[in-house]
């Protein structure tokens, strides 16, 4: 760890500190999130400043470092008083990194410790799979290239499956590791995809640090849900110009959310129900047409992209290669 590295993340740790031993307890709203909002976006760019371009880990740092932001603000504005300790506190901000909840009853019976390695060693096939296709490709924007590239993002959540594998055996099946992902293909509505199903650690903060502090004071679940969106948009735009260097994705970037977040309130207030079956087609349509216009610019990137971010255990001579088409989307 480099020195600018090493003070940056004192300065997280100096910043926690203070917010909740001084910060928090500060009657003016107002200056409590001046107090709160300029630390972080500073630690942030701090961060983000000098990471180098067209790598997953520095779209993954960026991303840790506005979560983090949005629990601190969170906690320090919005809900000064919801962690009465200091242990407390610190735990909400581990659970980003070690997202570790209670097995039910129905996942210790139904979905079984050995479930979790077999799903992991399915999803690192295709994982593997996916990458070494990707690399014989050059990029694109078809329809089949996005496919594969969200087939080799989702499948990433092997990682997770073994985690919590691991975690279950060693607390004897009473905590597990958060999901990444359950199964998003199979959701009947936009609201079920976001809320339920696509990335459940991010949106698991988005609520609990985003929607739910913002509808105690607004009272307007509408407005709540599209500010919510919109924060992710933010969020989004900030880690292509990290990946990109510049600013090409960011009317496409926000349409996007905005949509989602336009869509998911007039589904929140349609009086009837579609068939189940027409419900899972019109979402899978809306998300097939809508997301060229979040992700259109990565799936144009060529091999040298994938290249530069080889997947875990990917060296491992051990695992079986599945043998790849011989042909590449246009």
């Amino acid at each position: 760890m480099s020195t600018t590295s090493l003070l940056i993340l004192i300065g997280w740790i100096v910043q926690l500190f203070i917010g909740f031993y001084f910060i928090r307890f500060i009657s003016n709203i107002i200056i409590r999130c001046i107090l709160t909002c300029i630390p972080c976006i500073l630690l942030t760019y701090m961060v983000s400043n000098k990471l180098p371009p067209f790598q997953m880990f520095s779209m993954l740092l960026v991303t840790y470092c506005w979560l983090i932001s949005i629990r601190y603000i969170h906690l320090i504005v919005l809900s000064p008083n919801q962690c009465l300790t200091f242990h407390s506190f610190i735990l909400k901000f581990l659970w980003m990194f070690f997202p570790i909840i209670s097995c039910t009853s129905y996942q210790q019976k139904q979905w079984l410790i050995l479930y979790d390695f077999i799903s992991a060693a399915i999803k690192l096939l295709i994982n593997h799979w996916m990458y070494r296709w990707l690399l014989t490709c050059k990029g694109s924007d078809s329809y089949v290239r996005l496919i594969m590239f969200y087939t080799f993002i989702l499948t990433y959540s092997f990682l997770s499956d073994i985690q919590s594998g691991l975690v279950r055996i060693f607390t004897r099946n009473k905590y597990m590791i958060k999901s990444l992902t359950d199964f998003p293909l199979l959701s009947c509505s936009l609201r079920e995809f976001w809320g339920k199903r696509y990335n459940q650690l991010v949106g698991t903060i988005f609520r609990e640090s985003i929607f739910q502090p913002i509808l105690q004071y607004l009272s307007s679940p509408t407005i709540a849900a599209l500010i919510v969106f919109f924060i992710s948009g933010l969020l989004h735009i900030h880690l292509a110009f990290i990946n990109f260097g510049d600013s090409r994705a960011t009317i496409s970037t926000i349409s996007f959310f905005l949509l989602h977040g336009i869509a998911c309130t007039i589904e929140a207030h349609t009086p009837f129900r579609i068939p189940l079956f027409f419900s899972w087609l019109f979402t899978q349509l809306f998300l097939l047409v809508t997301v060229p216009l979040q992700n259109g610019e990565f799936t144009k990137l060529g091999p040298d992209y994938y290249a530069m971010n080889t997947p875990p255990l990917f060296e491992q001579k051990w695992i079986p290669k599945l043998s790849i088409p011989n042909f590449c989307p246009n």
